[in-house]
């Protein structure tokens, strides 16, 4: 099934930092994914914007989600992830094929 990354707005008079709020916006948002047949990885949050990995059947799945919670039109942006990235999925500094990158990252001071 297509996985997507989802980017939506946090809505106005949503207070990330408080735990009861955080606790009821992540039900409403697991009901509704629950509805639009979606699976949600989990997410994250910044001051202005929320992310969620989701996996869906399709994008209607995804504009049903947004449907059922009244997410307004510009307050989203989604697109369909091409590959995982993470360290997980890092090569083997003993593996054959390992390189060093060109410019090594300097240590910060």
């Amino acid at each position: 099934m297509p996985t997507f990354v989802l980017e939506r707005a946090v809505p106005k008079g949503f207070d990330i930092a408080d735990p009861d709020q955080v606790a009821l916006h992540s039900r409403w948002a697991s009901d509704a994914y629950r509805a639009a047949g979606i699976a949600w990885m989990g997410g994250v949050t910044t001051p202005a914007k929320m992310y969620s990995l989701i996996v869906a059947d399709s994008v209607a799945d995804v504009e049903r989600y947004l449907k059922i919670l009244g997410v307004p039109e510009g307050d989203f942006a989604f697109a369909e992830v091409i590959s995982a990235l993470g360290p997980q999925m890092a090569m083997s500094r003993d593996d054959p094929r390992y390189r060093p990158p060109r410019h090594r990252p300097q240590p910060l001071a």
